[in-house]
Order: structure tokens, then C-alpha cells, then sequence
């Protein structure tokens, strides 16, 4: 490559992100849930009083898409809706939920290590910092 595409921060995170979230997809593929719906049943779990827009905000993505990931937990049974009021759900876990974390759970921790396996603390530290300094640059 001999164009601005190479060089292009945007470009070289998105690629890297397909390369790790093709890889993650094979991965999981056995237990039929995606890296996106692992993700939130993972923040169900472990993030108090959850909603829809608590969760959008963790994943940085649209109420829509998390609205349609929820509806597919649900469907699959590994959620419940709760209905506090009109607008707002709490979600929780069910022992379906619980039981596809876990069994999961040896796969992602060694996937999440792989991920990192040729990088030094210092140099993941590093990694997140200018990935949270460029993210920050997309709020401005």
C-alpha cells in the first residue's frame, strides 16, 4: 500500500477490530451467540442495574442495535426483561444466561490473552491509553 489508506488510524483500528472480532465469531460459533451478545451478557453480569441505555453506552453502540441484540438473548433465553416503568427495563440474567457464560468462559479468557500475547504490560497500558485518546477525539 502506497496511499493514505496505510496510514490511516481509523483504517488500521477497523481492520484490526474485523481480524479479532472474525476470529472471536469462529470461536464462539459452538456455543451460537456472537461476540456482541457475549459482551452484553457479560455486562448484565457484573454491571448493577442494567438497562438498555447502560448498556449501548459500555458498548459504544446505538439503542437500536443493543435493542435488537436484547431481543435475541431474549428469544434464545439466556435474559429477562423486567419493566420498571414505561421506558425503562432492567435486565437480568437467566441460568440459560449464566450457564453460556460460563461454559464459554475458558475460551474468551484464552482468547482475550491471545490477543495480547506478544505485547509487554507496558505496552498494553499503552495501547489502551491511545485507544481511549482517540476514542475521546470522536466525542469532540
Amino acid at each position: 500500500m502506497a496511499y493514505a489508506l496505510e496510514r490511516s488510524i481509523g483504517f488500521k483500528i477497523n481492520q484490526t477490530a474485523n481480524r479479532i472480532n472474525n476470529k472471536f465469531n469462529t470461536l464462539l460459533q459452538k456455543y451460537d451467540i456472537a461476540p456482541e451478545q457475549r459482551a452484553t451478557l457479560e455486562i448484565i453480569k457484573y454491571e448493577k442495574d442494567v438497562n438498555q441505555t447502560k448498556i449501548a453506552n459500555i458498548l459504544a453502540k446505538d439503542k437500536t442495535t443493543i435493542s435488537r441484540t436484547l431481543a435475541t438473548l431474549e428469544k434464545k433465553g439466556f435474559i429477562l426483561k423486567k419493566q420498571i416503568d414505561k421506558r425503562t427495563n432492567l435486565i437480568e440474567l437467566t441460568l440459560e444466561g449464566e450457564k453460556i457464560l460460563e461454559e464459554s468462559a475458558f475460551i474468551v479468557k484464552e482468547f482475550r490473552k491471545k490477543i495480547s500475547s506478544n505485547l509487554d504490560e507496558n505496552e498494553i497500558n499503552k495501547i489502551v491509553e491511545l485507544l481511549e485518546k482517540v476514542a475521546l477525539s470522536m466525542e469532540e
